[in-house]
C-alpha cells in the first residue's frame, strides 16, 4: 500500500464541508422548532403583555389629565379620560376585548386597574 504525504485532496475537504454543512443546518432546524414550542407556550404571557399596554396607557393618560384638572378624590375613571380626549377606545381594547378602568393617584404615583372580559387587574 502506497501512502499520500501530499495532504488532504479536494474530495476529503468537500467531504467534510458537506458533513459540517448538514450539522449546522440540523442544530439550526432544532433550535427553531424549540423557540417555536416556547412561543406557543407563552401566549398567555403575550396576551398578558397586551394588556399591560392598556394599563400603560391608562397611567400616562391619567398623568397628563392630573396636570390639567384638580383630581379630588385620588381616582381617574377610565371613561373621563375618554370624554375629555387623553385616552381612546382603541388604547382600551385588546383584540375585540374592550376594557374599562381607573387610575388611583397617590402623590406621583398612578396605579392603573382594567376590567376586561378576558383579564381582570389583582385587586380591581
Amino acid at each position: 500500500m502506497k501512502l499520500n504525504n501530499q495532504g488532504w485532496g479536494l474530495r476529503e475537504m468537500l467531504l467534510l464541508c458537506a458533513i459540517l454543512l448538514f450539522c449546522v443546518l440540523l442544530v439550526a432546524t432544532l433550535i427553531n422548532n424549540l423557540y417555536e414550542g416556547l412561543a406557543s407556550s407563552n401566549n398567555n404571557t403575550t396576551s398578558s403583555n397586551a394588556y399591560s399596554k392598556v394599563e400603560r396607557s391608562l397611567a400616562s393618560a391619567a398623568r397628563i389629565y392630573s396636570r390639567r384638572y384638580e383630581v379630588s378624590n385620588n381616582l381617574i375613571i377610565s371613561e373621563d379620560l375618554l370624554d375629555v380626549g387623553y385616552i381612546t377606545e382603541k388604547e382600551l381594547m385588546v383584540e375585540d376585548d374592550v376594557c374599562t378602568g381607573y387610575v388611583l393617584v397617590n402623590e406621583d404615583e398612578f396605579t392603573p386597574f382594567i376590567s376586561c372580559q378576558n383579564y381582570e387587574t389583582e385587586g380591581y
